[in-house]
């Protein structure tokens, strides 16, 4: 064993918490209750051998021969790079607590902030992913159906209002904390752990439509794109639920989620590319061969919207680079000279933050200028961090300020517009009293069927 390796297994000795976290986090039988864990070759070793709770057993060198499941060198280093990565998180997430906030109150931000929500609020909260599980997936499902019941109330009214009164500005405030909610709590689902994502899709199987439907359907760029993000680090595992929910879509939005999913899945992982392109060329193919007149035609022409998007990633991404660095260069033209986040040019905008400002978009994706910017930035979305959805908190009090009522009022009135009417139903005029009845006797209508009804 080199010094290295020594150094190595003892770090393993000194740390049990990296330990269990590994053997939490690796497929071992049900029966094995120690574990080798590679220092390098996993045949040839060496190893160290822990109990199946993470207890230091003994070492093994180089060439000495067992029959023990085995963590590889590669999948260690990656499971303790994670373990790292928490340690740090968990560092700035006590340096984010105010002094009369706890833990557990980190969570609330996600229904408080709404879309003020800071890259570093998010980093604190992700910190105790591993302790939520399924919980903010739940959470989603459970809060979407109130917000869309108290978005399709207040969209219906929302151009009757002219003066926004306490009890209006509450009622505001609270779908907005809401919607922006549905968004947090999606990203956090698709940043959860591997096992958390299984139970995941798990509950999904019991809803109707695809595991991030709930959040496509706010209609926002931004909600569209974070579950598309989802989608991409769900993976594999979920095509099959995308390719139903684009086959049994029944509108334009239910088809944009599942097509724009099935695109990110392939974007992320080069491996289901060719599969997830069968699926959309296969359902393109079938709307196509159907009448003119087909009411669901609107499916295949956003799979073949979303192909060319495939097909076309790294132009669509560049594009999405330059209207990035615009909407920044917009963003912070009323700042003063000087301030770091006004920018001259957008050239001099840095990219991460220009990948953010599409990210975090709300623009209505019923408008086709924002709908064609939801499919250029599905190749940036797909291969995007959970933080890159979040401005730096410098950012979020330079450019968006403080929340208010008129903004909430003015999404929801954005939304009326480009929801489609309901024409009223109107009863049908019957025949007039001395008209012929219209079964056929030749009579007039007085005499026969409407005979003893009141004129």
């Amino acid at each position: 064993m080199t010094r290295a390796q020594t150094e190595f297994a003892l770090g393993l000795y000194r740390d049990p918490d990296a330990v269990r976290f590994v053997l939490d986090r690796v497929r071992l039988p049900p029966t094995a209750d120690r574990v080798a864990l590679a220092l390098d070759d996993a045949r040839e070793g060496p190893f160290v051998v822990v109990t199946n709770t993470g207890r230091f057993v003994t070492c093994l060198g180089r060439g000495m021969r067992h029959e023990l499941p085995t963590v590889p060198r590669d999948q260690l280093d990656a499971l303790l790079a994670k373990v790292a990565e928490k340690r740090v998180l968990r560092e700035l997430a006590q340096r984010e607590l105010r002094n009369d906030e706890e833990e557990g109150e980190l969570f609330q931000r996600i229904f408080s902030r709404g879309r003020r929500l800071a890259r570093e609020d998010f980093r604190a909260i992700s910190a105790f992913e591993a302790m939520f599980g399924s919980t903010p997936h739940i959470l989603m499902l459970e809060v979407v159906v109130d917000v869309v019941k108290m978005r399709e109330a207040m969209t219906r009214g929302a151009h009757r209002i002219t003066r926004i009164k306490a009890p209006t500005a509450k009622a505001l405030e609270r779908q907005d904390r809401l919607t922006w909610g549905i968004g947090h709590l999606m990203v956090l689902s698709g940043a959860g752990e591997r096992r958390d994502r299984d139970e995941i899709l798990d509950l999904a199987s019991s809803h109707k439509g695809s595991p991030t439907l709930a959040c496509s359907v706010q209609e926002g760029l931004t909600f569209c794109l974070r579950a598309a993000w989802a989608a991409a680090r769900f993976g594999k595992p979920t095509i099959p639920a995308y390719k139903h929910a684009l086959g049994e879509a029944r509108d334009w939005l239910q088809a944009l989620d599942a097509a724009m999913g099935l695109g990110a899945i392939g974007l992320r992982h080069a491996g289901t590319l060719p599969d997830v392109k069968r699926i959309l060329q296969a359902q393109a193919a079938r709307d196509a061969a159907e009448s003119p007149e087909s009411s669901t035609g609107f499916r295949g022409r956003i799979a073949e919207e979303v192909i060319k998007t495939i097909e076309l990633a790294e132009e669509r991404a560049e594009v999405t680079h330059k209207i990035g660095c615009e909407l920044c260069t917009f963003q912070g033209q009323h700042l003063p000279e000087g301030h770091p986040l006004r920018f001259a040019t957008p050239e001099s905008v840095p990219p991460e933050l220009a990948r953010t400002a599409v990210l975090a978009f709300d623009g209505d994706v019923r408008s086709a200028s924002f709908l064609n910017l939801a499919l250029a930035a599905l190749p940036v979305a797909a291969r995007a961090r959970a933080e890159d959805f979040y401005f730096p908190r410098e950012a979020v009090r330079a450019w968006l300020g403080e929340w208010t009522p008129e903004e909430t009022l003015e999404r929801l009135k954005g939304l009326a517009e480009a929801t489609p009417k309901k024409e009223p139903m109107r009863a049908e005029k019957g025949p007039g009293r001395n008209e012929q009845c219209p079964c056929g006797s030749g009579r007039k209508w007085k005499k026969c069927h409407g005979a003893g009804r009141a004129p």
